[in-house]
């Protein structure tokens, strides 16, 4: 026996409206969490990051040992520290992006969009020049930026 939670009326048992004021049987909230989507860009810009990290690590670690034997000496070093900065520059930003996506940041989104945009370009100009393996990337970043558009990732991101 169950009754509305509206206006008390018994439901009977093949109902799935209250005859008393038609409110659902059933509530029919939709899911407000983390689209999927949303959920798969975000492990990837959290393994991206891993791997920046890592290899940043690595540059240092092999810049450091070629300092002394390499004919540049020291400017080897040198330029393998700037390159590790940058690395780990880009992990951290890309475990910010991974930050803003799982939380709903309006800003994660649209540097997302951005990102496939700018991306969505560069392998159009790399075809042009004779990188058929560009059409790959283009159809992933194609794919993003539908998803992006999405309903109900805009209403996930507009939180």
């Amino acid at each position: 026996m169950t009754f509305c939670p509206s206006c008390g009326k018994e439901f009977a048992a093949d109902e799935n409206f209250c005859s008393g004021c038609g409110k659902p049987r059933f509530s029919q909230t939709l899911k407000t969490g983390t689209p999927t989507g949303i959920i798969v860009l975000g492990m990837l810009q959290i393994i991206l990051g891993i791997i920046l990290a890592v290899f940043a690590v690595m540059v240092m670690v092999m810049s450091s040992m070629m300092g002394n034997y390499s004919y540049f000496g020291d400017m080897t070093s040198i330029i393998g520290g700037a390159v590790t900065v940058v690395l780990m520059v880009l992990a951290a930003f890309s475990f910010l992006i991974a930050s803003a996506l799982f939380s709903g940041k309006k800003w994660g989104r649209t540097i997302v969009i951005v990102f496939s945009i700018v991306n969505l370009v560069m392998d159009a100009a790399s075809m042009m020049v004779g990188n058929v393996f560009g059409i790959g990337g283009m159809i992933l970043n194609g794919i993003v930026l539908y998803y992006m558009w999405r309903p109900h990732v805009i209403a996930y991101f507009s939180k």
